[in-house]
């Protein structure tokens, strides 16, 4: 069973945090930390495998003290989930060796999904983080389509008649995180099925005629 601890100066954060770990019988919620004196002198008592933060404030834990925790504690690995967008920042810690960055308008199941990779040493980041950090969600990064490069990338594939799964694997991002720019795209496009999204990305010439 993988340990899991909570850091978190909010106590709505903390809450839901802990309700999504206590429900999952793959792990156990072994602490929680509020404030910074606690981070310092309260966290390598309770050992977790994985420390949750919510980073969204500076003045909670900063970023050299979460890259100095890698660093220093090989054995806590780390899932930040925040909505502090700042590419320099995200890009250190994950060069630092974070495993796990989402934002809080992931769902449940992709939160889970960030845990279970963390816990086998796998990083997990969340599309909009890849995003930032490629620079590709930009005011000008659309095309005619109205849709942006990541949502093209999963037409063309869902054109093409790859499933689901595969798109997920293909584009290392969650099986959740498909189904959601699935949603997106037919919600931008207006349509209301798969054959219609397939005839769209002919017209558009994101796949050639007849490639579907």
């Amino acid at each position: 069973m993988t340990s899991i601890a909570i850091a978190s100066p909010a106590f709505l954060s903390r809450e839901g945090f802990r309700m999504i770990i206590e429900n999952n019988k793959n792990f156990q919620l072994v602490g929680e930390i509020t404030n910074k004196r606690e981070f310092k002198e309260g966290l390598q008592p309770l050992k977790p495998d994985i420390l949750v933060v919510d980073n969204d404030s500076e003045d909670f834990i900063g970023i050299d003290e979460l890259s100095k925790l890698t660093r220093l504690s090989a054995g806590i690995k780390v899932l930040i989930i925040s909505d502090y967008l700042k590419k320099e920042n995200i890009q250190k810690l994950l060069d630092d060796g974070i495993l796990g960055y989402l934002t809080k308008a992931c769902e449940k199941n992709e939160i889970l999904t960030a845990l279970e990779s963390i816990a086998k040493g796998e990083k997990f980041i969340c599309n909009k983080i890849l995003d930032v950090v490629l620079e590709k969600k930009r005011e000008g990064d659309r095309n005619e389509t109205g849709l942006s490069e990541r949502e093209i990338e999963i037409v063309k594939l869902i054109a093409e008649k790859y499933s689901y799964q595969e798109i997920a694997e293909k584009l290392f991002i969650s099986i959740h995180t498909v189904y959601t720019h699935r949603k997106n795209i037919m919600k931008k496009l207006n349509m209301r099925s798969p054959v219609e999204l397939i005839l769209y990305a002919m017209d558009k010439g994101i796949i050639l005629p007849y490639q579907n």
